[in-house]
């Protein structure tokens, strides 16, 4: 099942909810991907193709700048992957 760009986007801001709270009101940005997962990646999955297999995800960026206390200006950014059905396939940030 395919979710639309809102459920997606909805997914991830429940992760960040959980995962980074100060990022929780940003609005994230979205960028669509396709990503190969090879043959090797693909068989632990157990997919069992012998071909690289295309797939499609969401990456959902979250920003902030956040002010030190000698008043240096400090960039938050988190970004969440999402596969088509929702899963959270790869989460990275400072």
């Amino acid at each position: 099942m395919t979710l639309t760009v809102e459920q997606l986007k909805q997914i991830a801001k429940d992760y960040i909810r959980k995962d980074s709270p100060d990022l929780a009101a940003e609005e994230p940005t979205h960028q669509e991907e396709d990503r190969i997962v090879d043959k090797a990646a693909g068989a632990k999955l157990g997919l069992g193709h012998p071909k690289k297999i295309p797939t499609k995800v969401s990456v959902f960026t979250f920003k902030k700048i956040a002010i030190a206390e000698d008043g240096a200006k400090i960039p938050i950014v988190a970004r969440v992957t999402v596969d088509a059905d929702g899963n959270v396939v790869k989460a990275t940030g400072n």
